[in-house]
């Protein structure tokens, strides 16, 4: 009897059942159950393994550099906009710089215009004429400035006579503003005084050109020079309320006559605040005889072209002919795109150009 199954089975088991444990313990070992993990399963897992790290890096470094590339293109558009700033500060800088040299230059050349026709001594003195006059200073201006854009000024000199009245006739046809350089002499009567507050009544500017129209008289001196602009100013004054602040030379303001005296005028003259134009355009009617309407109006518009033109034209009584040109010289800057304006210390002034002192 084999002791060992006797021994081990259990205490009054039946006999198939000692028999059954004997055969099992003599039986081989049994195979692995499936399921097992293989070396071949190992490596797949493995790699599984270092794949999903590697996605998870890859992920990782991904939304870094997409994170970076925000930032980079982010600091780009800032640089961008700081240059374009930087650009845009350095052309208002250059302008100003630009505009504070023409200033400059502007100044320069007033500096030493003053200095060429000063009508100071050398050592400061002023001449006694300076004290002449009190009352005689142009008034403030604070109305538009004028400085072109295709801009006509029609004047006219040596009135008021009959003339005017068919002057302001057709001005005020054409809705058009103009001058009216006034002599003191001419402007004595009644009648022509109504004329001259028409003149003002009508929006018009009257402006001086003298009491005598005397180029000897006028130019006699500086101190004759102010008599009788003095007079007139305190005329026109008397007669429509009135102070006017532009005038004209008899003749222009560089003429055969004020040769030795026309820089202390124009001085003289600025300091107290009066403006002078002269011309660039003349309907070239002071003549003995009267030129023909035609003739006049073709000279008239010889300004066309001019960004400012200053139109010099006479309404004294034996210029009938002017009055007739009066309305073809009207259209004809209408014609070419000019407006009218009517002279006063806001319009640049248009002069002619001083000769150099040797």
């Amino acid at each position: 009897m084999d002791h060992t199954l006797h021994h081990d089975a259990p205490p009054n088991a039946p006999e198939e059942l000692r028999v059954s444990l004997g055969e099992l313990e003599k039986a081989p070992a049994a195979t692995p159950a499936p399921g097992v993990p293989k070396p071949l399963f190992i490596a797949v897992a493995a790699l599984a393994v270092v794949l999903g790290a590697l996605l998870a890096l890859l992920c990782f470094f991904d939304r870094d550099y997409r994170h970076n590339m925000a930032l980079m293109n982010a600091d780009q558009e800032f640089m961008r906009q700081e240059l374009e700033q930087a650009n845009t500060d350095l052309t208002a800088a250059q302008e100003k710089l630009a505009q504070a040299q023409n200033e400059l230059t502007q100044a320069q050349e007033t500096i030493d215009t003053l200095k060429e026709y000063s009508i100071a001594a050398p050592d400061g003195t002023l001449p006694e004429y300076t004290q002449l006059y009190p009352d005689f200073y142009a008034p403030a201006w604070e109305g538009e400035t004028i400085a072109g854009g295709n801009v006509c000024c029609l004047t006219f000199d040596d009135g008021p006579s009959a003339n005017t009245d068919r002057v302001l006739q057709i001005l005020d046809r054409y809705g058009v503003k103009a001058t009216f350089f006034i002599v003191g002499n001419s402007a004595a009567s009644a009648a022509s005084q109504e004329r001259m507050r028409k003149i003002v009544g009508a929006g018009h500017t009257i402006a001086m050109h003298s009491w005598s129209h005397n180029y000897n008289t006028v130019y006699a001196s500086v101190e004759s020079f102010l008599d009788e602009f003095s007079s007139l100013y305190q005329y026109i004054h008397e007669v429509t309320g009135v102070y006017p602040s532009v005038f004209r030379f008899p003749g222009g303001s560089i003429n055969g006559y004020n040769r030795g005296v026309y820089q202390e005028i124009i001085a003289e003259m600025t300091r107290r605040g009066f403006v002078y134009f002269d011309w660039n355009a003349s309907a070239q009617d002071a003549t003995a005889t009267p030129r023909p309407a035609w003739d006049i109006a073709a000279d008239c518009l010889k300004g066309v072209g001019k960004d400012l033109s200053v139109v010099l034209c006479h309404d004294s009584a034996a210029r009938a002919t002017t009055v007739e040109a009066l309305p073809a010289v009207i259209e004809g800057y209408q014609n070419a795109g000019y407006t009218f304006s009517a002279l006063h210390p806001g319009v640049r002034p248009v002069t002619f150009g001083y000769p150099k002192i040797q």
